[in-house]
């Protein structure tokens, strides 16, 4: 057990290592270098999974320079998170399968590309994303499936699912 949790640490520490190498070992990034351990840390203790774990599904996704892949933007802070165990859960909670877009307030039955139909100019029908630039223009909903999150460590945000519209 105990040479499992030092070769944890090691592998953990190479990682991080790897991390400040691609940031050109410079001071300026010694902040971000930081709060990717905090993040590390964060999703460690709301998912369950170790450290070690949380770092190497970051880093098996990261196809590009360690400063633009680790920011708030990839990787949220959990707290407001909904998180569930699995897909079934998620789809349980939303039945209708409805959702708003949040830029035509239409109902689209696409969580992620608005397919309401709704008329925004002359001969243009919505075709919001919510993975696009703006996303969801803070209108929609946050979610991730922890029985997936290590093959797929994101934060998803979809169009808010009208059961939960105020």
């Amino acid at each position: 057990m105990e040479s499992q949790v030092v070769e944890e640490v090691k592998t953990y520490n190479e990682l991080i290592e790897q991390i400040r190498k691609n940031l050109n070992d410079n001071e300026r990034f010694a902040k971000k270098l930081e709060w990717v351990k905090e993040m590390v840390k964060h999703y460690s203790e709301k998912l369950g999974f170790s450290e070690l774990e949380i770092l190497t599904a970051f880093e098996k996704r990261r196809d590009y320079w360690s400063a633009n892949y680790y920011q708030e933007a990839n990787f949220p802070r959990l707290d407001g998170v909904d998180v569930y165990e699995n897909f079934e859960e998620v789809m349980k909670r939303f039945p209708s399968k409805q959702f708003i877009c949040p830029r035509c307030n239409g109902i689209s039955t696409n969580p992620y590309e608005c397919n309401s139909g709704k008329e925004m100019d002359k001969n243009k029908i919505c075709d919001w994303k919510s993975y696009g630039l703006f996303r969801t223009l803070n209108g929609g909903y946050r979610f991730t499936i922890k029985d997936s999150f290590l093959e797929k460590p994101f934060v998803d945000n979809i169009f808010k699912p009208i059961e939960i519209v105020n």
